[in-house]
């Protein structure tokens, strides 16, 4: 099966009243929100199926201040049905010699790359069902070694 775009991810300078447009306007749900070391999050979804379609981030500085980013899109995500079809993307890429970040989000195996434009992108394959997976995020991203996701889907 082809991965299927999962999510867009939008930087903005005001968390609530984008949250607000999109829930609003669209419909979308707030399914989670959660904050890490430097930024505070809205996870909006359209069905129950998928933790978000649409992230919205909203980044501060140590004293809660709003950097007064520009709003842009951050990156764009794929998701794959299995751990398989992820480690397939993941060796198509580094045959592509492109540099690639791995990240553990409990909710998500992640990797993320840049296309030949410069557009980061990501490709996921979900984990909250998974053993050691988690429902919702929390702001809590850790290391992944691919070898770990090789070794789940039988390499």
């Amino acid at each position: 099966m082809p991965a299927r775009l999962g999510h867009l991810r939008l930087d903005v300078n005001d968390l609530a009243r984008a949250t607000n447009f999109y829930t609003e306007i669209f419909g979308l749900k707030v399914h989670e929100r959660a904050t890490d070391d430097v930024s505070h999050y809205a996870f909006l979804t359209d069905d129950v199926g998928m933790h978000h379609r649409l992230v919205l981030r909203q980044s501060r500085d140590e004293a809660g201040r709003d950097l007064g980013e520009a709003t842009r899109l951050d990156h764009f995500a794929w998701e794959v049905e299995s751990p398989g079809e992820w480690v397939e993307i993941v060796d198509k890429l580094e045959a592509r010699g492109l540099e690639l970040e791995f990240g553990e989000a409990g909710i998500a195996w992640q990797v993320y790359f840049h296309d030949p434009e410069g557009v980061k992108l990501e490709v996921y394959v979900d984990r909250r069902d998974a053993p050691g997976g988690r429902p919702l995020w929390h702001g809590q991203q850790d290391d992944l070694d691919p070898d770990t996701v090789r070794e789940v889907a039988g390499e």
